[in-house]
C-alpha cells in the first residue's frame, strides 16, 4: 500500500511540475509584451519633455508658442503621442541655431532627423523613425 501512494506521487508531481512551467511561462509572455509597449509610449513623451527643456534652455518662452497639440496614434503593436508645436523664435535667435540641439535629441533617441526649409524663411523639423512620426517643431522667424 505504500509502495502505490509512493507511485501515485510520482505520477503527480511531473504534472503539477508542468502545470507550473507552463503559467510561468504565460506569465513571462504577458511581461514583455506590456514592457515593450511600455517602451515605446515612454519614447515619444521623454522626447517631448527634452525637446521643451532643450528649447526653454535657449531661451524659448510659453509665450513664443503659437500653437501646440498631441495626437495620439495606433499602429499594430500600440499606442503612441505625435506632438506638434509651432514657435516663434525670439529677436535674438535664428531657427538654424537649434539645429545642433535637436540633431543630438535625434541621435540620443536613435531617431532621423528631417529639416524643411519653407520660402517665408520658417524651418520645419520632424523627429521619426521608420514607422512613425514623434514630434514636428516648426520654428518662425519674428517679422
Amino acid at each position: 500500500m505504500a509502495k502505490q501512494k509512493k507511485e501515485s506521487k510520482n505520477k503527480i508531481l511531473p504534472k503539477i511540475y508542468l502545470i507550473l512551467l507552463f503559467i510561468a511561462g504565460i506569465i513571462l509572455a504577458f511581461s514583455f509584451q506590456t514592457a515593450k509597449k511600455s517602451k515605446t509610449l515612454d519614447v515619444d513623451q521623454m522626447l517631448d519633455n527634452n525637446l521643451v527643456t532643450a528649447l526653454t534652455s535657449n531661451g524659448i518662452e510659453q509665450k513664443d508658442v503659437l500653437s501646440q497639440f498631441a495626437r495620439e496614434k495606433k499602429d499594430k503593436s500600440s499606442a503612441y503621442n505625435e506632438y506638434y508645436k509651432k514657435i516663434k523664435m525670439p529677436k535674438n535667435k535664428k531657427p538654424e541655431n537649434f539645429e545642433p540641439v535637436l540633431k543630438t535629441l535625434a541621435r540620443n533617441f536613435k531617431l532621423e532627423l528631417s529639416k524643411t526649409t519653407y520660402k517665408d524663411n520658417s524651418f520645419k523639423y520632424v523627429f521619426s523613425d521608420k514607422k512613425r512620426i514623434y514630434s514636428t517643431i516648426v520654428l518662425v522667424e519674428r517679422d
